[in-house]
């Protein structure tokens, strides 16, 4: 067994760039530690499924490294109008531009296939400020792993105002496909919204990836063999 596991590891760190060290195995995943001193079979037991999630979280990179992620984004109010509203509710505009809206939501849904189209949409109201006029904003979307859910495997930020420069109330598009092959699990995805260069808020939308759809439509997991 530690034949194997050496084995496997080996070929995930000559085969990967972003290449997975030993320490990663010992610190995130293998538990051997909670086996009893003298149970070897425990620990080798643990050592292969940890070498088993580090081959997967290697397939995960893989496969999101090269997917491609298509943006668009559209006006919805121009920056006028945005004032109108928020001036129904406030005195005075904020000193620097702020958000007075920001929602996501994944369509079709959290729950998708590989091979799916899937969209990421967000709705922001941005408002100006009395001192700074001028506001470009921007949305980052980031991809994390459904093993190690602190491991970003894909990141892409753009601007949501860049012809303009001008507040207003906008939707955006983050539009993707998870590729056949990457394993099912629980993927976080992570969306901030920046405004002059300062991250204003992160909210979260995860996506469950399941292989199989039974006769009425429903998803399921396929169980680990």
């Amino acid at each position: 067994m530690k034949k194997v596991l050496v084995v496997l590891i080996g070929a995930l760190l000559i085969n990967q760039s972003f290449a997975f060290g030993l320490k990663d195995v010992g610190h995130a995943f293998d538990k051997s530690y909670k086996c009893k001193s003298n149970d070897q079979g425990c620990k080798n037991r643990e050592h292969l499924l940890a070498a088993a999630k580090v081959a997967a979280v290697a397939v995960a990179v893989k496969y999101i490294a090269d997917m491609i992620i298509e943006h668009h984004s559209k006006k919805v109010a121009d920056e006028e109008g945005v004032v109108t509203d928020y001036k129904n509710s406030h005195d005075n505009l904020p000193d620097k531009p702020q958000a007075s809206a920001y929602t996501t939501n994944a369509l079709p849904g959290s729950v998708v296939q590989p091979g799916k189209k899937v969209v990421i949409q967000s709705d922001i109201v941005v408002v100006p400020g009395r001192e700074q006029k001028e506001t470009l904003i921007q949305e980052r979307l980031a991809i994390f792993d459904n093993e190690d859910n602190t491991k970003e495997l894909k990141s892409l930020t753009k601007d949501v105002n860049e012809g303009t420069k001008r507040a207003g109330h906008y939707t955006n598009e983050f539009t993707f496909t998870l590729p056949e092959g990457l394993p099912q699990g629980v993927y976080p995805i992570k969306t901030t919204l920046i405004l002059n260069g300062e991250e204003k808020q992160t909210l979260n939308n995860d996506l469950q990836l399941v292989l199989e759809v039974n006769s009425l439509g429903e998803m399921k997991f396929i169980a680990a063999r």
